[in-house]
């Protein structure tokens, strides 16, 4: 990304913070934002929240216009650039955990439920999803019907559910073998 696409909105109220302020800001977040196209701006606030003769009080905020969610720092501290430092290093550490939780396979609870669904065995998978039905009556529906069927009462996709009528199906009729 060039440093042209990403903007910094600045509502600094406290005037002796300013250009120290503004340049460190600008750089850290411009490292952050370079190489990716996820940071599109963010607008950074400085104000002083607290107003004593013996201590003073500053909040910065940072909101940070990135993709697929924004992120939002805010951080108190008596001296302005420690406190900048503070909200900074949170914002990196939230925008990197963001970075690598999309970068890690995409887990779907479907693609959950088939991981251990396809680990069970034809009896598992019979005893699980088939528990109260009669074997005669499994042998008597057809393979669309079990799977339809799975789908709505279990709430498994497609694919599970067609694997899982196959399944049925053979048990239910090993059952009935080992009957006559």
């Amino acid at each position: 990304m060039g440093s042209s696409d990403f903007y910094i909105d600045y509502n600094i109220q406290v005037p002796d913070a300013g250009e120290v302020f503004k340049r460190e800001t600008e750089q850290r977040l411009r490292d952050l934002a370079s190489a990716h196209t996820d940071m599109i701006g963010a607008p950074v606030a400085l104000e002083k929240v607290a107003d004593t003769q013996s201590h003073d009080v500053y909040r910065v905020r940072i909101l940070v216009y990135k993709r697929p969610r924004d992120i939002m720092v805010t951080k108190q501290d008596s001296d302005p650039m420690v406190t900048l430092r503070d909200a900074l290093d949170a914002l990196e550490e939230q925008v990197r955990a963001s970075r690598e939780k999309l970068a890690q396979t995409y887990t779907h609870r479907d693609s959950q439920i088939q991981a251990v669904y396809y680990g069970l065995s034809a009896d598992e998978i019979y005893a699980t999803y088939a528990k109260g039905w009669q074997p005669e009556d499994v042998v008597e529906m057809d393979h669309t019907e079990i799977a339809s069927r799975l789908m709505v009462e279990q709430g498994l996709t497609q694919d599970a559910a067609d694997f899982a009528a196959d399944q049925i199906l053979l048990v239910a009729e090993k059952i009935i073998g080992d009957q006559e």
